[in-house]
Parts: C-alpha cells; sequence; structure tokens
C-alpha cells in the first residue's frame, strides 16, 4: 500500500531542481559549484571586454578609416593615443613633446645646412670668374656692365720725346711719390658682342685722360689659368698740353702723340689691392653726373692699362693754341727720336 501523501511533500517535488536550496552538510563544509571557463570559442572582442565588434553590412564596404577621425562613444577624437599606457603613465606627454622638439630641431638643421652649403657653392661659381660678378651696375653673364676701374700711375718713361715736358700721364704723380696722388679711375662698360656669339666689346666714357674708344674687342687669354684675363687694344691720337712752355713768348701749346697704342689687361681671378681706403676720395673718375649714366660697379680683380709709342717724324707734332684754337706748329727744340724709343705709363692695381 503506498504511503500517504501530504500538501508538503507534494510542495517539495514540484520546485525543479535547479532552483532549490544546496544542501548544508553538518560538517561545515560548503559544496561550490565550479565556474565554467570562458569558451575558446567566443569573439575576440568579447573574451577581453572590448565592447560590440563593428557591425557590417556584407552587402556594402566598411566605411573609410582615418586615424585623423577616430570617435570614441564620448565624441573624443584619438582615445587610443590618449589612453596609450606610455603617454598615460607620469611624464608621457612631457617625453613625446621632447621628442617631436629634436625632430623638428634635426629637421632645421638639415634644411640650413643645405641652404648654407647651396650658398657656398654659388659664391664659389661667382669667384671663378668668367662666370657672374655682382659688382657690376648693369644685368648679365659676367663681364657684362658697367664697371670702374682703380688704377694708380706706376711708370713714366719720355725717351721718344726730345723734350720731356711734351709727354704726359694722368694724373701726373706716380705712386713712387705718392701712393694716394697716384690713384686714376677709369669708367669703362662692357657689352656684348652685336657680331659675334660669345665675345664682348668694351667702351670708354667722358674721362679726363683724353682717351676715348667704342666697342673695342676683348679677347680672353689664358683661360682658366690665375693669369686669366680680357684684353683689348686700340689706337688713339693722344693729346698733352705740356708741362712747361715750348716758345720764347711762354705760349699755350698742344702736342699730340698721334698713333698711341692704348691696350688694357682686365683680369678675371687675379685680386686687387688698391686704392687704399685712405686714397678713395682722390679718384679721377668722371662722375656719373658729367657722364649722364648712372653709378659704376667695382671691377673685382686687378687692372693693367699702358699707353705706348715709338719715337720718330712727327712725335710729337705741336701747335700753338689761341683763343682756344689751333694756331702755328710748333718745331723749335722738337727733333724725332729713334724709331725703337718708347713712350709708356703703366697704371695697375697688382
Amino acid at each position: 500500500m503506498p504511503p500517504p501523501t501530504t500538501e508538503a511533500s507534494q510542495r517539495d517535488h514540484s520546485v525543479p531542481q535547479d532552483q532549490r536550496l544546496s544542501v548544508i552538510a553538518e560538517d561545515g563544509d560548503v559544496h561550490v559549484q565550479a565556474v565554467p571557463q570562458k569558451a575558446h570559442h567566443r569573439p575576440f572582442s568579447r573574451r577581453w571586454n572590448l565592447g560590440d565588434p563593428p557591425r557590417h553590412s556584407y552587402e556594402k564596404p566598411p566605411p573609410a578609416y582615418s586615424v585623423w577621425n577616430v570617435t570614441r562613444p564620448r565624441g573624443e577624437k584619438l582615445a587610443d593615443v590618449r589612453n596609450n599606457k606610455f603617454i598615460a603613465r607620469r611624464g608621457g606627454w612631457k617625453r613625446l613633446l621632447i621628442l617631436a622638439l629634436v625632430l623638428v630641431a634635426i629637421l632645421v638643421a638639415l634644411i640650413v645646412g643645405l641652404v648654407v652649403g647651396l650658398r657656398k657653392k654659388h659664391n664659389s661659381n661667382q669667384t671663378s670668374a668668367p662666370s657672374s660678378s655682382s659688382t657690376s651696375s648693369s644685368t648679365g653673364p659676367f663681364p657684362i656692365g658697367s664697371y670702374s676701374l682703380s688704377t694708380f700711375l706706376d711708370t713714366v718713361s719720355t725717351n721718344c720725346t726730345s723734350n720731356s715736358a711734351t709727354w704726359r700721364c694722368y694724373p701726373y704723380t706716380t705712386y713712387s711719390s705718392s701712393p694716394a696722388a697716384a690713384l686714376a679711375t677709369f669708367n669703362w662698360i662692357i657689352t656684348a658682342s652685336a657680331t659675334s656669339s660669345g665675345n664682348y666689346t668694351i667702351s670708354s666714357t667722358d674721362n679726363p685722360f683724353a682717351i676715348n674708344f667704342v666697342n673695342a674687342s676683348l679677347r680672353l687669354l689664358d683661360a682658366n689659368a690665375a693669369t686669366e684675363r680680357y684684353h683689348f687694344q686700340v689706337p688713339v691720337n693722344k693729346p698733352v698740353v705740356p708741362s712747361a712752355a715750348l716758345t720764347s713768348d711762354n705760349q699755350i701749346a698742344t702736342c699730340f702723340f698721334n698713333g698711341t697704342i692704348f691696350e688694357a689687361n682686365l683680369y678675371t681671378k687675379t685680386p686687387n689691392t688698391y686704392p687704399p681706403a685712405s686714397a678713395s676720395s682722390t679718384s679721377a673718375a668722371a662722375s656719373p653726373s658729367s657722364t649722364g649714366r648712372s653709378a659704376f660697379g667695382s671691377w673685382p680683380y686687378a687692372v693693367e692699362v699702358m699707353q705706348t709709342i715709338g719715337g720718330g717724324k712727327g712725335v710729337p707734332d705741336c701747335y700753338e693754341v689761341v683763343n682756344g684754337t689751333l694756331g702755328a706748329q710748333i718745331t723749335q727744340g722738337l727733333t724725332a727720336q729713334a724709331a725703337g724709343d718708347f713712350v709708356s705709363d703703366f697704371l695697375d692695381m697688382n
């Protein structure tokens, strides 16, 4: 016969097993059910509590990603950088700032070094004439431009004339007598040749030397050598006012040395050493206002100028000057000298 059933026993059997209380042993030991390990097949973002994985549709590609547009749920930019362990710990931002400053300093140093190197190379090309020059008053490749050439009177020889008073050279004082008073400056203009490509011509301006020439051809001599120079030579009729009277009545006179050879060497590598600073105010150059031209730049190298003529008949031809007009020819006290004798003066800045 089955045991009698009561309401309590029916209530016990009606409670599901998973909701029943655990059994407490009388000796105090508690039986705790082991927590199962996380399943290895769970999504990576769920295993490490990184939040929900991005939701993408297989029908559309994922949105474009930009490191400069990383937005966190709270609207923050670059939150991953802010939460980086290296930056978050003490001094992290300072270290990052120092690193940035070091990189900027290295970049600036490289730029400065490149600029200085290019400038030195450019200056080296300028000094290796005849490539360019910064002292010319006009534009164009060296030696095109308007130049002032400072020189000094070095030597005067009067062997070609029987009367030394008939030959004079401006500024009439040699360097040995007075280095400052011997200063003389030529203003010349160099232009590209109109008839020959790559060649140049030179012309004089108003000057106290009574030496005038136009479009004389320049020749480059000793190219690429230390003595490299531009050279020109022209015949001129040199007028001279004698330093002493030639007639008994002290009549003013003018003598002409026709056929005088005027030549010059304009060096392109030899440095100049003249004039001294104290002599700059005694320049014999014609002023820009008298020439009607703009200021002339200084020729940056050495210069040598020569005037020569051989003796002979008619060297010189002298005439009286009356009211500014040439009068009778003067022959008294003037005899022809040997053709081998030369008058020469050298004006240089070596």
